[in-house]
This record gives C-alpha cells, structure tokens and sequence, in this order.
C-alpha cells in the first residue's frame, strides 16, 4: 500500500487508456471513482490529466486531486447519467470533440485526444491556478501540518474541520456586529452633524442590511476553505446566494421607508390632501413588487421556473391588459427599451427583416432609418419581443471564406501560400493580431481549400469593405507569386500527354529556396507587401472614386 492508503499500481498502458478514456462518461468516471475512499488508485485518476506530456506521474495524481478538490469546495456535482457516452461526441457549439463539465467553470473541459477523452491542456495547466483561487495558502499549509490526530473523521467530518467550523461561524458573527458597531458610531454620529435628516434615515435603514451583507459575502467567500463534502458545500453555496440576494431585497425594503418620509415631507407641503393619501399606497405597492420581484429573482437564479408564477400574478390585471393591451405593451416596451438599453441613438440594428439606423425612441415607437433613406416606424411592443441584431457595437468585424486552390498545389506551394496569408494578416494595420484561423482546411471535391477567418477592426461598414478589399487584392498577388491557382468547380479532363508529346505544365514553378523569402515579403515592411492596397495612377494622379475622395 501506498502511504495515502492507494495500492501500488504499476503505469498505466495504452490498454488502460482505451479501457479508461473511451468515452467522456467514461473518463470522468475514471477521474471520480479512483480518487473515492474505498477505490483509491491515484494513478488510474490521473490517466485523465494525460493532455500535458511534461507532466510526470506524481505531477497528474497531484493535478487530478487538486481538480477534484476544487469541484468538491464549489459544490459542483457530477451528474454521470447526463454526461454522454458516445466515444464520438462533438459539442453542437463549437462542432469539435469537447465537452464542458460545467456551465458556470467553461475553463473545465474534457477534450478527445486520438482515441481517449482526457482533459484538455488548457484544463491540466489551469488546475493550480483554480485550486489557489479556490482555497486559502495560509490553510492549505495549515492543514498540510497539523497533527495526525486531527485529521481523525467522526460523522464524515475530521476534527479540524469540526474546530474550523466553529470558529468560522464565530467570525462572521463578530464582522456583523462590528460594522453596525462602526455604522452606528460613526457614520450616523457624522451624518446627525448635517443639515438634513435622510442621511440619518438611510443609515439606520441600511446598518443592519449591510451588516448582513458583510457577514454573508465572508461565508460566501471562505466557506471553500473548510472542505467539506460536495454535498454540504452544494447546500452552503446554495443557502449563501439566497441570503445574498434576500438581504439586498432587505436593503432595497429598508430604502422604500426612506423614499415614502421624503414623499410625505413634500405632500405635506401642498394644499391637496391627495397626494398624502397616495404615499402609503405607493409605499405598500413598491414594497410589495420589491418583494415579489426579489423573491422571483431568487427562484429563476435558482433554476426555478417561475412562469407559472407570473401566470397567476397576471390573472388580477387581465381586464386592464385586455382593454389597453396595445398601449400598455408599447409603453413597457419603451421602459425595457431604456432600462436594457440594446441600442444607442445612431447606432446600426438589424430587426427581422428591417434594418437600419436608430434616429428615435419614444414611448409608443422607436424610429429606425433605412438604407434606403425611409423612416420605419417600429411599435416598441415589437422591439421589446424581437431579436435586436446591434451591428453597431461589433468590436470587430469578421472574413470568414475558403480560398480553393488546385489539386496541382505542391505541400510547399500551399505552405508558403497559408505562412504567406498570416504574413498580410500581420501587415495589414486594421486586422486583429491576437487571434485568426488560417489553415489548410480541407480536401474538397474540386480543390484543396484554405480557411481564412480574420477579424477587422473598422469604424464603419465602408471601411470594413475597403480593408476586404486590400486583403483579397493582397492575396491575389501572393498567389501570383508563390505560383499556386485557384480552382473553381468544374469536371476536367486533361490529356496530359499524346503520342509522345510534352506534358501540360500546370501552375508556376518556383525554386524551394525563394518560397520563404516570397512569404516574408508580404509581411510587415516587407518588400511586396502593400496593405494600402494597389494604387493605380493616371496623368499622374491616384485614381479614387471612393466617397472619401469626393468629399475633400
């Protein structure tokens, strides 16, 4: 037995990967099951961290533990039932062999590498990062050194743990009473210095709220560093965001009886008594709808369908909705329409089927310019349900095509033609440097196909069209000189020799040597790259009918 109570395995073979890894129902099972009291064989588990070949043996055991630690401290459960077992599987999103463990840890992923799913190299290089966010450096040494005695179990926990808990709950008490000592003592003795009174008034509304929200927010954020099971830090995290949220609805609850003092000062002003007899009711129904909303926040954050809920809640208003259901649909949509802001005065959407550019948003419509200079009316209703296309808050704009190139291409032809393609990328100024796909893709049914998506950042559509522009011509010229040609889809019969006669010599031939030097050179300050695009001359003068050149 190994000193962790696992049983000394040899390394696992390709046959224990196969047996192991063949699907990712499978692999995380493997990663579960062999770090569980009772089936513990570390060396099993880290066949899952094989994406990462600089790692040894002892370096995937510590990996895998630290992962399964981090899930465990996150409450995060592993449904194996819900994850697939096809060997084969391929993520609808991405159309690549992937699957992501948990929506909320992306980070998390299990990848297929040749024939086994193990977890991806991103994932493995991540693990250390996760486990020092997750838990404490100053606990993680403490517990690494207290004495064996401590770490006994009783009722599923170890003595520590038990030792921890109390003087953890104890903590987050004492932050509690702390800052409404500090809130009471101080800020309210400053704010009784002022010359207004709702100062006091916000702050003896707010002291024990945010007092809660303190001591919350400290639970919330070290509750991981107990390590506890899975289970118990599922509910801890559960029990934690809904008080989280319950004591800013407090907070909010507390701010109403603030508003509803300010409005009674002012009625109290007027001559009419109906504006004083409308403050308790505006303050019964604000407290009222903040508690419902809350409460209805809290469920569908909880995973809770609450469309029954709002179903039955719409039952008392039917009458109103039915007589002036247009109007009060076109008016809560220009309160959705402010409130979520989809889109800026000028700014470029695309709704269904019109298209166009903001010029007004007012309480019944919103005004929408078309391409074609008509004024589009839109019910806000109708903008409020639809799916808002904002083209103009695009940080970049994307080239997404496949270049075909002919089955005469040579490996070093096409090699030179993609390094040549990342070359004018890097030159052009207006393209995005961190990230671009441009690879040989595929085997087509008429042509060898390059894939080429970059990204533009450009201020404007014309813009955007000039800069494609000045990169296809940049890429034909590339081609010309690296001497590939592009196929198109066509059947061809070539009869390339005939009694004896020459052969038909396809494409360009350029000696291996200069293929390095051609793609370089259509890099930045290289000799044949021109970003600008071509420029073309006469009597002297460029040649530029843009609108650009008009308007100077």
């Amino acid at each position: 037995m190994s000193p962790d109570g696992a049983s000394a395995q040899a390394v696992p073979d390709a046959s224990d990967y196969e047996r192991l890894l063949n699907n990712p129902r499978r692999a995380t099972h493997t990663f579960l099951h062999w770090q569980m009291k009772g089936h513990r064989q570390p060396e099993l588990a880290a066949t899952t961290m094989i994406a990462d070949p600089a790692l040894d043996l002892d370096q995937r055991i510590e990996r895998a533990s630290q992962l399964l630690k981090v899930l465990d401290a996150r409450g995060l459960i592993i449904d194996l039932e819900s994850i697939p077992g096809d060997r084969d599987y391929t993520d609808t999103l991405s159309g690549m062999h992937t699957y992501i463990l948990f929506p909320s840890l992306p980070e998390v992923f299990l990848v297929k590498r040749d024939t086994v799913w193990v977890f991806s190299k991103a994932t493995v290089d991540m693990i250390p990062d996760l486990y020092r966010s997750t838990f404490s450096i100053f606990v993680d040494v403490v517990v690494d050194n207290l004495p064996e005695y401590m770490r006994n179990e009783f009722g599923g926990l170890s003595i520590w743990q038990y030792i921890a808990l109390f003087f953890w709950i104890l903590i987050g008490l004492v932050l509690r009473s702390i800052t409404i000592f500090l809130l009471d003592k101080y800020l309210l003795k400053f704010t009784q210095k002022t010359s207004t009174k709702w100062d006091n008034l916000v702050v003896k509304e707010a002291d024990k709220p945010i007092s809660f929200v303190i001591m919350i927010l400290f639970y919330l954020i070290t509750y991981t560093n107990l390590m506890l099971p899975v289970t118990a830090n599922y509910f801890l995290r559960t029990v934690f965001e809904v008080a989280l949220l319950g004591s800013l609805i407090w907070l909010l609850y507390g701010m109403i009886n603030v508003l509803s003092e300010y409005l009674a000062s002012v009625t109290a002003k007027t001559e009419s008594t109906l504006d004083e007899q409308l403050v308790p009711l505006l303050r019964k129904t604000l407290k009222i709808f903040i508690v419902v909303i809350g409460v209805l926040f809290i469920l569908q954050n909880k995973g809770i369908n609450v469309t029954s809920v709002l179903a039955g809640l719409g039952i008392g208003g039917l009458a109103v909705a039915l007589a002036a259901r247009d109007t009060l649909a076109n008016f809560f949509g220009s309160i959705t329409i402010f409130a979520d802001r989809p889109f800026r005065i000028g700014d470029w959407i695309k709704i269904g089927e019109m298209e166009g550019v903001v010029e007004e948003v007012g309480f019944r419509t919103t005004r929408v310019r078309t391409f074609y200079n008509s004024l589009v009316s839109v019910p806000n209703a109708r903008v409020a349900d639809s799916s808002i296309d904002n083209l103009g808050m695009r940080q970049f704009r994307r080239i997404l095509t496949r270049l075909n190139l002919t089955y005469s291409t040579t490996p070093e032809q096409m090699e030179a033609f993609v390094e040549g393609l990342k070359a004018i990328v890097q030159a052009n100024p207006y393209t995005r440097k961190d990230f671009f796909e441009i690879h040989f893709n595929d085997f087509g049914s008429h042509s060898l196909d390059v894939l080429f998506y970059v990204f533009l950042k450009v201020p404007s559509w014309s813009d955007e069209l000039q800069q494609r522009h000045n990169i296809f011509l940049e890429i034909l010229k590339m081609a010309k000189e690296v001497g590939v040609e592009f196929a198109y889809p066509t059947q061809t019969l070539h009869v390339d020799s005939f009694y004896g006669d020459k052969p038909r010599q396809i494409g360009k031939e350029i000696p291996v040597e200069k293929l390095g030097e051609t793609a370089a050179s259509f890099g930045p300050n290289g000799g044949k790259s021109t970003p600008g695009g071509v420029k073309l001359t006469y009597n002297g003068d460029e040649v530029d009918f843009g609108a650009k050149a008009f308007r100077r």
